[in-house]
């Protein structure tokens, strides 16, 4: 009956080889300072591993994605052969529900295929859910990109998408400021190891829980544009691993960023949490557009912008001041209420300009720095 049900379960298998030779990669996944490396997918960090590398021996992963919510990975080890063989429980315990349910089962087979090169094989079995399936390959997916950088960490890494996404990441604009401060070779650790081509479920649950974010364009001469969004919590919304999309409100009429848009549709974004004190990058390309079928989604929306991510990565958190939301705004449309009328639309001097929907706000107000609240009172 056991065996049944792990047939009907999902399960998955990816095929590494790893320019190392077979102990080494046999050590990434026995030692604890080595585990806790490349086992920790996105921007995940692994804060602790505890190891009994035996049959019947327990071991535990605490880490904190980039959220700052903490999770866990525990179980026992099943088989363990030493430079061949390592199957082990799975149970994960966080923030993620979909990761959930009842103990999986990973198996890493490792095979020498010389001096320095070893195939490792990784299966995932026992899946709970199709979706849970979805999420650990993609994870799996990261980690084993991690892996091979610790080991190798100047070899490119397998895949075509992770070549995409770190090649020509450093211009020698860069190179010269890191040769300076003599830091190239921390550059090329952080861009190995940090930059993905493609979200990961922990970055997409990082972008649910923000309303938002700072968008960096430039027109066809290079001149930039960088912007504030703003939004109910979650309106950047994940489309798949490689497409956002977050609606254009009723702004200032200007239209910087969506004109940049037409000119050069390379673009930055840059989501900060203030109260976790944690950040995420991402460069991509973009279009605007008045037709998309998503503006069903957003009440008041203008337009819908979609973003193509070429890039994700994190930074250093220590600069971010730690600062408490108090309340969203209240002009952000919610479909229920009326949105009220920004305040500058009430100034003198835009009376005459103003749509006909807005003509009722016209008013006799002058002063500027108090309608942009740029007052000192």
């Amino acid at each position: 009956m056991a065996s049944d049900r792990r047939r009907k379960l999902p399960s998955l298998a990816m095929v590494r080889r790893v320019k190392s030779p077979v102990a080494d990669v046999f050590s990434a996944w026995t030692q604890p300072d080595l585990i806790a490396q490349w086992l920790a997918p996105g921007s995940c960090i692994v804060n602790a591993v505890s190891l009994d590398v035996r049959e019947g021996g327990e071991y535990s992963i605490e880490g904190q994605d980039p959220a700052g919510e903490a999770y866990v990975i525990s179980g026992s080890y099943c088989e363990v052969i030493p430079n061949r063989r390592l199957a082990m429980t799975w149970s994960y315990n966080g923030p993620a529900s979909a990761l959930k349910g009842s103990p999986s089962l990973v198996i890493a087979d490792f095979r020498t295929l010389g001096e320095a090169s070893t195939e490792l094989t990784v299966t995932h079995e026992k899946i709970s859910t199709a979706f849970a399936s979805d999420l650990n390959k993609r994870n799996w997916i990261v980690c084993l990109d991690n892996l091979a950088a610790i080991l190798q960490p100047y070899v490119n890494r397998e895949g075509p998408a992770k070549l995409a996404a770190v090649n020509g990441f450093y211009r020698d604009s860069h190179r010269k400021w890191q040769d300076e401060f003599k830091v190239r070779a921390m550059a090329d650790r952080l861009r190995d190891t940090g930059v993905k081509p493609a979200l990961t479920a922990s970055d997409a649950a990082f972008i649910a829980h923000q309303n938002m974010f700072f968008l960096a364009t430039a027109d066809a001469e290079g001149r930039p544009s960088c912007s504030y969004k703003g939004g109910a919590r979650g309106f950047v919304g994940v489309l798949d691993e490689t497409t956002l999309a977050f609606p254009s409100y009723d702004g200032n009429g200007m239209f910087l960023s969506v004109g940049n848009l037409s000119e050069n549709a390379h673009v930055a974004l840059l989501f900060i949490d203030f109260e976790r004190q944690a950040r995420l990058r991402i460069c991509g390309t973009a279009e605007a557009s008045k037709d998309d079928r998503l503006l069903k989604r957003y009440p008041g929306a203008e337009l819908i912008i979609r973003i193509n991510i070429r890039n994700v990565f994190s930074n250093c958190p220590r600069y971010i001041h730690k600062m408490e939301m108090v309340e969203e705004s209240a002009f952000v449309p919610d479909g229920r209420h009326p949105t009220p009328i920004a305040e500058w639309k009430r100034l003198a001097e835009f009376a005459d300009v103003l749509l006909e929907k807005d003509a009722h706000a016209a008013g006799e107000e002058t002063d500027l720095d108090k309608a942009f609240n740029r007052n000192s009172s």
